[in-house]
């Protein structure tokens, strides 16, 4: 069962044995947790349609009224639609006012194109296919972009159609203009939706809980710090942050902001359990006490800077990690070696890995350090000894926003195969409109694009649902043509109340709402630009049926399972990524040569999220899958070691204990390939689970390091990185054993 699966089905009011009382009580409990979230839901909805129709309704009546343009009036008031009720775009009043003022310049370029590409079908045609592609994959680059996109490829279907009028264009221009500014100015000032918490203070929050964790030095566990920080924690998971909010984008700061992010949480979670695990008396070694007095500092400063400070931090200022390093060497060194003695009677990984938290969860606070000063602004934190960790930090914005535009450039990338399906769509429903002839081929594209699914069953029920929608809407349009005629004043005493209703009840009711109450808005808007009568609704109902079949037949063609068969393939990829990455990271710590490998499992993990994030937005009952997510995170461990590992200092100087790393390291990847293999080929059961580190043949093998002596600290760095590179193994193998048993 997905994650979302399990979210679903805890969350709703279930049956009970215990009789209609228990149920009843259950079905309270249900109301009272969501109702809340009902009424925020209810209010940006209608605080989005009252936006969306006085927007509409201002443009509309300054430019068909006040200034006698038809062409101005229509432009205007679709563009208030497209932007404001078809896209989606995330945010705050703020932020969806600042990302329709964003799209300014790409808006006048499409309607451009669109009004030069009308001059014959063909070029429309290819027009289409090719802006439907860019705008559709041009939403890798973030959740604004990807909220914006329907929108903006409504800017290109509107113009590209006849009459070609090139010499209409001004008007066209003006009255898109108009439209987006007076959306704006809605989204700022009319019921605009709350401001939420942005990133950077949930990140120094998450800071902060980090540094109560870590004033904790022993006794009884910090029940109060302990809960704060798991939902810290939380509240960092991208499914929690809002979409807006998201550093989502390839440029530096977001990437210091995920990478920061990454360290907090696992810094909570190092000292979560370095506590819940420690014994209810337990007191601390004075290192270990030290440690955790060095990362409060450093989460502390780091949260301060991430509250008070924007851009423009030099070398030498905001906060440092250079006291906690200083700490954190002797004591890696210590622990590595009396972790190797105390392996010699306990051959356990459980003792190894409780001795290593406080030292991963001081790496982390160094990360976190790092990832603060590089987001404000100061590169130089490449050359800090962790610096190697920020490899992105030397990249300029070009590169990072050229990796991010082709990393989904591949026919496995549920972006790009969605990209593909609507650029089809639109392209065929526009090269069969013109053919046709059809007198308002507009609607035909459009219903291509509201109806396209990423699944032919959804795609199937949406056409179901919008069929339906649109035919009780065209009864009742052709009835109110017939009745009213050619009567402008009723039109325009009606257009808000249409408009207010349908933007209301289509997301609070469904599809069908939606279809039939856009098409009441189209009969009122029309009725007042030329003369129409009652036989306009049929035709926006033959327009929206051949879309509908275009959309199904897209559907059919192109991927129509979605993401289903996608979501295995990927997370397959994933295995192998992963399986390279660990080949890669063990020669390049025995051997301290090689290239950093990080771009190909990158690539294999933004993909593996994006189809399993589709997977679960996808309604469907299949078998239960895997825990998915569980995946995700090994190769988040396996890019936390590609990262860390090489650059720390020490080198494996034993041939045998290199051997050994060697060989530990090749089981463990070739565990990830038979997993990979697995996952391809859809076999009912894996081989044989992963089998744990042996421990006893490391120690076999392993030299013992005096006390006192000439090479003491040498071999004790040494010894530091091999049980650095011991622990990573042994997260990855972990993973991998509870997605076998999960398997089974």
């Amino acid at each position: 069962m997905s994650s979302q699966q399990e979210d679903s089905a805890e969350s709703g009011p279930r049956r009970s044995a215990g009789g209609p009382v228990r149920a009843g009580v259950r079905r309270v409990r249900y109301l009272l947790e969501h109702g809340r979230h009902g009424v925020q839901a209810h209010h940006t909805v209608v605080g989005n349609a009252v936006r969306v129709t006085v927007a509409s309704c201002a443009a509309f009546y300054v430019c068909r009224y006040g200034l006698g343009l038809t062409v101005m009036s229509v432009y205007a008031t679709f563009t208030v639609v497209s932007l404001g009720a078809l896209a989606r775009i995330p945010g705050s009043g703020r932020q969806r006012a600042t990302t329709v003022l964003t799209a300014l310049p790409a808006g006048l370029v499409l309607i451009t194109l669109g009004t030069l590409l009308a001059v014959q079908t063909w070029a429309a045609v290819v027009g289409m296919l090719v802006i439907g592609f860019l705008v559709a994959y041009a939403g890798t680059t973030g959740p604004r972009i990807a909220g914006a996109a329907p929108g903006m490829q409504l800017l290109y279907i509107l113009p590209c159609f006849p009459p070609y009028a090139p010499e209409t264009l001004g008007q066209r221009l003006s009255g898109f203009l108009l439209g987006a500014i007076l959306l704006a100015l809605g989204e700022r000032f009319v019921m605009p939706d709350p401001e939420t918490s942005s990133f950077r203070r949930l990140l120094a929050d998450a800071a902060d809980a980090a540094a109560r964790l870590a004033d904790h030095h022993g006794g009884p566990p910090p029940v109060q710090a302990l809960a704060g920080a798991r939902t810290a924690g939380e509240a960092l998971r991208p499914s929690c942050v809002p979409p807006a909010d998201r550093p989502a984008s390839p440029s530096v700061a977001h990437k210091a902001m995920a990478h920061g992010a990454e360290a907090v949480r696992t810094l909570l979670a190092r000292l979560d359990a370095l506590h819940t695990g420690a014994g209810p008396q337990r007191e601390y070694q004075p290192e270990t006490v030290a440690l955790l007095e060095g990362i409060s500092v450093s989460a502390r400063e780091a949260a301060g800077a991430l509250r008070q400070r924007t851009r423009g931090l030099r070398p030498g200022e905001g906060p440092s990690a250079t006291a906690l390093q200083e700490e954190l060497a002797p004591v890696r060194a210590h622990r590595a070696v009396d972790t190797l003695e105390r392996l010699s009677t306990d051959d356990r990984l459980v003792y190894l890995r409780r001795r290593s938290q406080v030292v991963q969860a001081a790496d982390c606070a160094v990360v976190l350090v790092l990832a603060t000063r590089l987001m404000l602004g100061d590169r130089s934190v490449e050359r800090d000894p962790a610096g190697h960790t920020f490899a992105y930090a030397r990249a300029g914005a070009l590169e990072l926003w050229w990796q991010r535009l082709t990393m989904h450039l591949t026919p496995r990338s549920v972006i790009f195969q969605n990209a593909c399906r609507f650029a089809l769509g639109l392209a065929a429903a526009r090269a069969i409109a013109g053919l046709l002839d059809l007198q308002h081929g507009f609607w035909v594209l459009l219903a291509t694009l509201t109806l396209t699914r990423t699944t032919s069953l959804e795609t199937r029920s949406a056409v179901r649902q919008a069929l339906t929608g649109t035919l009780v809407g065209a009864v009742l349009a052709g009835g109110m043509l017939a009745l009213v005629h050619d009567r402008d004043t009723v039109y325009a005493v009606v257009l808000p109340v249409v408009m207010l209703v349908a933007f209301t009840a289509g997301p609070l009711r469904g599809l069908a709402w939606a279809q039939g109450g856009f098409t009441l808005v189209v009969a009122t808007l029309f009725a007042q630009v030329s003369p129409v009568t009652w036989q306009l609704a049929p035709v926006r109902l033959v327009d929206v049926l051949v879309g509908s079949l275009i959309g199904l037949a897209c559907g059919l063609v192109a991927w129509p399972r979605g993401a289903s068969g996608e979501v295995r393939r990927s997370m397959a990829a994933l295995c192998s990524a992963i399986a390279d990455t660990i080949g890669h990271t063990t020669t390049r710590v025995v051997q301290r040569s090689g290239s950093t490998e990080l771009f190909a499992l990158n690539r294999a993990l933004v993909l593996a999220q994006e189809s399993l994030a589709q997977y679960q937005s996808e309604p469907r009952q299949d078998a239960v899958q895997p825990d998915w997510p569980a995946l995700l995170v090994a190769g988040k461990d396996a890019r936390r070691g590609e990262r860390l590992l090489p650059g720390r200092p020490g080198r494996i100087a034993s041939p045998a204990v290199a051997a050994w790393l060697r060989h530990a390291a090749d089981r463990t990847a070739a565990d990830y390939r038979s997993l990979a293999q697995h996952l391809c080929t859809d076999g009912s059961t894996p081989r044989d689970g992963p089998q744990p580190l042996d421990i006893r043949a490391l120690l076999a093998v392993a030299p013992a390091i005096p006390h006192h002596g000439p090479d003491t600290e040498t071999r004790a760095v040494s010894a530091a990185l091999l049980l650095d590179s011991v622990i990573w193994l042994d997260a990855l193998t972990a993973g991998l054993t509870h997605l076998h048993q999960e398997m089974m």
